[in-house]
């Protein structure tokens, strides 16, 4: 029977080795050579890492402040949003009153102006009926004057930009577009549908400037 011989593994190569075999089979001037690159391989790689770092930091600063500025956009629409809906109920409690009889142009005309005097952003208040005509008004004294609405005036299509009619074919609050040519000097309408017996019979008119609704409807810290 013959002898069988184990054949053994061969020895995994050490690769601190074969570097320093590699190492010593270059000539010194090659040495050299790869013994001046290292410092300058080394800068790079530092100056790499740094770069990298920055770029990283100054995106992770860039997201932070859109988010800022998308929060405070956010906070600041729900704060206008909030301060019109409330002006859009002081005007339909008038609606309300001048559809159920309560009060006559002389008492709209009183409360028009205590609503104007208590919210600096509202300029005039008109009473208008399905005609157009203007039952009763109160304006500003910083209204500017085509704001004036003299009692038995007769509106425009185009002085509403379509917001009255709006009004009374859908029956509920409508908003005007900014209206003006100077943006310092835009107003903002908004008509508040008067009914009777079911018909439409004209429109509580609020109108309100754009100016005055971004000062004080606006965040103090926003716009500071």
């Amino acid at each position: 029977m013959k002898n069988i011989r184990e054949i053994q593994p061969s020895e995994v190569a050490n690769p601190v080795k074969w570097w320093r075999q590699w190492w010593q089979r270059q000539p010194a001037i090659r040495q050299d050579r790869f013994a001046n690159l290292t410092p300058v391989a080394a800068v790079v790689l530092f100056m790499a890492a740094i770069a990298s770092a920055f770029w990283y930091l100054r995106g992770e600063e860039l997201e932070r402040e859109q988010e800022a500025v998308r929060r405070d956009v956010e906070y600041a629409q729900q704060r206008l949003r909030l301060r019109l809906l409330e002006r859009q109920e002081q005007l339909m409690r008038l609606a309300r009153e001048i559809d159920n009889r309560e009060i006559d142009t002389e008492e709209f005309t009183f409360q028009a102006e205590t609503l104007v005097s208590q919210f600096p952003e509202l300029l005039a208040i008109s009473w208008v009926d399905g005609r157009r005509n203007v039952q009763a008004s109160y304006a500003s004294p910083s209204a500017p004057p085509d704001l004036i609405r003299p009692t038995g005036t007769t509106l425009s299509p185009a002085e509403t930009d379509g917001s009255f009619d709006l009004a009374r074919d859908l029956r509920q609050p409508i908003y005007s577009r900014p209206m003006g040519n100077n943006p310092r000097n835009a107003t903002l309408m908004l008509q508040v549908p008067l009914t009777e017996q079911g018909r439409f019979n004209g429109t509580v008119m609020g109108e309100y400037s754009v100016d005055g609704l971004m000062r004080f409807g606006m965040p103090p810290e926003i716009m500071a």
